[in-house]
């Protein structure tokens, strides 16, 4: 089941032209004119979470330059609307419990061994858990505090400790192979960009500095690299750098989507979730060059976590259904799903030892209104 795609158009009311405003893979909703009809203002969660953004737009209804980021955090910050003065925007902020969770599953099929169990839960949004390498601790993000930041859990005694301070919204952590770094992106520094935070002294060292998105970050089995998602060409590809933040480059030629990008067992190349209209599905890109080779299409949408022996897919199905495909071309088999309608699945992450799955599961909890002022 590929994302519905969710962009924003201007169209000429006497001429019937449409022009495309955003055409990525982001959920782009809720667009308002500004006053001056000069900008769009719009829900994304182009930069992690479901925020607001604006954009300008020239004369002929096409976009004149880049998308601005007005909110950040977890949001879900929706419903836009804008004073006759154009200085005060309104906008409604939907309030989601997200905890995170583990399923027992069979290391040899991905079957469910069991029911679900409750890891961290607060009555805010805890998200995105990274098993780390030994399966002792869980980096996840968390806006426990007020802002999303990131954290680490203590399986051994349920402890938790927080890594990040400050606003901007940090998403995705995710461990290099010694446990020492977590690799995250955040809009700390104004734009999406790549982050990596040392565990035992919490020093900060910004990897990517442009003003194109980096998001989704992965470190390589030997620590040496980092992937990541950039848009730096006009539309999210797979990247690599080095782990230092040098010799940022794409490794190929094709569209990227959903939120995870994995390596190879061997780390020689990356397997990403592609919408290439010949065949889209999981493909892989080796780090030496070469064309893309097609892999399979798994049974979800874009959280794609790959078994400890790589030969299982573990993804969700309309955020309701959790599904496990086989990548030997067996047929994909349903895993888990809530009975309660209301309760979303996302970001299943296979543990170290396959014996596990930690996924988010996240409830609505209602609305709060906010206001900005002096947005011009």
């Amino acid at each position: 089941m590929e994302r519905t795609k969710l962009d924003l158009k201007v169209v000429d009311i006497h001429s019937g032209k449409m022009t495309w405003v955003t055409n990525d893979l982001f959920r782009d909703i809720s667009p308002v004119w500004s006053p001056s009809g000069k900008e769009i203002y719009f829900s994304s969660d182009r930069g992690g979470g479901l925020n607001i953004w604006r954009i300008p737009i020239s004369a002929d209804g096409a976009r004149s330059g880049q998308p601005e980021q007005l909110t950040t955090g977890a949001g879900q910050d929706v419903d836009i609307a804008i004073s006759p003065d154009g200085k005060r925007l309104a906008y409604s902020v939907l309030k989601l419990n997200a905890d995170i969770w583990k399923l027992p599953v069979s290391s040899d099929s991905g079957k469910a061994l069991g029911e679900p169990q409750q890891v961290i839960a607060t009555t805010r949004e805890d998200s995105r858990g990274a098993w780390s390498p030994d399966g002792t601790m869980i980096a996840f993000n968390s806006d426990r505090t007020g802002d999303m930041n990131i954290w680490v859990y203590f399986l051994r005694d349920g402890s938790a400790r927080q890594l990040t301070k400050g606003s901007g919204g940090d998403f995705q952590p995710n461990w290099s192979p010694d446990a020492k770094q977590i690799v995250f992106f955040s809009s700390r520094s104004g734009n999406a960009d790549i982050w990596t935070i040392e565990v035992s002294s919490g020093e900060l060292k910004q990897l990517t500095q442009n003003s194109s998105l980096e998001i989704n970050p992965f470190y390589s089995p030997d620590g040496d690299y980092i992937a990541f998602q950039s848009d730096a060409t006009g539309r999210l590809e797979p990247w690599v750098m080095n782990n230092d933040g040098t010799n940022q480059r794409s490794i190929a030629n094709m569209e990227v989507s959903g939120h995870f990008m994995r390596w190879s067992r061997e780390g020689t190349s990356l397997i990403f979730r592609s919408p290439n209209p010949s065949q889209p599905g999981l493909w892989t890109a080796s780090m030496n060059g070469g064309e893309p080779a097609f892999l399979v299409v798994p049974k979800g949408g874009a959280h794609t976590s790959l078994s400890p022996r790589f030969d299982f897919v573990m993804d969700v199905v309309g955020h309701k259904e959790m599904w496990v495909t086989p990548l030997t071309g067996r047929v994909p088999e349903k895993v888990f799903e809530f009975s309660d309608p209301e309760i979303r699945i996302d970001y299943p992450v296979w543990s170290p030892d396959g014996k596990w799955i930690l996924f988010d599961r996240v409830k609505p909890q209602g609305e709060d209104i906010w206001l900005m002022e002096n947005i011009e």
